[in-house]
């Protein structure tokens, strides 16, 4: 069996036993190496030394895979801050691997996985290996200190098993965009194992943000644009070529979708936050290439409505500067896009709302805490 097959049986195992990490395993590109001693993945390849690959068994590589996915989902990387890199590695490995472990997958001699740090967070277990390593003064040591002691002791210099523990291999270099489309990539794998009554066991003790009162804007964002995600026959809108018929038959569509963005040009948006708002635009429009997204700009009234999909050019004057009355972009919507079925709407909540609230999905934007009247407030931005 090559080292490509391997991969692939590996990554169908995954997905009949455990559908959430097998979906998630399936983005990783594979590509070999002999630079390498063992394995590595930057959250966009999964690069392998073919010899260390060949001899692994297929329970090994499914560990492989998994751990390496499971970085990329919790975004480690993002939280490490200024914790030191080496040791922080360390102390996500040893979480992740207790999750493997609690759901059956065969932990490898060699890998870093303690059962006392069973159900901790990766930010607890980092302050035990920082006060255990490096003790009271661990602060002092700075990046260039970072490298915690070898637990492995039974393991020999050159042995393959060592490569299950390597704490250098992952890059630290996923950028933003990266991140987003992991955090969507695990809200559809979440979808699907619920269905299947497969989701892992004790994912939720690995979700602890840096910032608990940080909002993770675009997560709620993919998890409520995965709710109107379909791959079927959808009757809305019907065949046409048979309405004259008094027929409606379904339609073939992918995504029967339809995404609104609405943009609070008033006054009481500066130019800085404007542009901002903008910024997540695109980025919504990066991660979601096979989505229509129409884009209302507005204050008091609509200035304009664009259609894009994909990463088409904007090149467009963003009018406003006036009050802000959310009550015109509704009517608008109800009226030019009856379809719409979520409407993302980016402003600052001081304005005018509807008496009642639309009857597709509403998720406000905030850039400060303010109370609405329907729909999700999300505060996406310090001001």
């Amino acid at each position: 069996m090559t080292c490509e097959e391997l991969l692939l049986r590996a990554k169908t195992l995954l997905t009949v036993k455990y559908p959430y990490f097998g979906m998630l395993a399936s983005r990783l590109k594979h590509e070999p190496s002999d630079g390498l001693s063992g394995y590595a993945s930057n959250g966009k390849r999964f690069i392998y030394n073919p010899d260390f690959l060949g001899r692994r068994t297929i329970e090994e590589v499914m560990f492989i895979l998994t751990n390496a996915v499971m970085h990329h989902v919790l975004a480690h990387q993002q939280r490490r801050l200024n914790r030191r890199g080496k040791l922080w590695q360390l102390a996500t490995d040893y979480a992740i691997n207790n999750l493997l472990a609690k759901n059956g997958l065969s932990i490898p001699i060699g890998a870093n996985y303690n059962t006392e740090y069973e159900g901790m967070y990766a930010e607890e277990i980092y302050d035990v290996l920082k006060e255990e390593f490096f003790g009271e003064n661990g602060d002092a040591f700075g990046e260039s200190g970072d490298t915690p002691p070898q637990e492995n002791q039974g393991i020999q210099e050159g042995d393959d098993a060592h490569s299950f523990s390597n704490i250098d291999g992952i890059e630290d270099d996923l950028d933003t965009q990266d991140e987003s489309q992991w955090q969507y990539a695990a809200s559809l794998a979440h979808e699907v194992a619920q269905r299947k009554g497969a989701m892992p066991l004790g994912l939720e003790r690995l979700g602890k943000k840096v910032k608990p009162s940080d909002v993770d804007w675009r997560f709620e964002l993919y998890n409520a644009v995965n709710r109107h995600m379909r791959n079927n026959y959808a009757f809305m809108p019907p065949n046409k070529k048979h309405i004259h018929r008094g027929i409606a038959l379904p339609s073939l569509t992918s995504d029967t979708l339809s995404l609104c963005v609405a943009i609070d040009t008033s006054g009481s948006i500066d130019d800085q936050l404007l542009g901002a708002f903008m910024e997540e635009f695109k980025s919504i429009m990066q991660n979601f290439p096979s989505v229509k997204i129409e884009l209302i700009i507005a204050d008091a009234k609509v200035h304009a409505h664009h259609t894009f999909q994909g990463g088409e050019r904007m090149d467009f004057a963003l009018k406003g500067g006036g009050g802000t009355d959310y009550r015109p972009t509704f009517d608008y919507v109800e009226s030019n896009l009856p379809m719409t079925t979520m409407l993302l709407y980016f402003t600052d909540g001081e304005g005018s709302f509807p008496r009642i609230g639309p009857n597709y999905e509403v998720l406000w934007a905030l850039s400060r805490k303010a109370k609405v009247p329907f729909g999700r407030g999300m505060v996406i931005f310090d001001s």
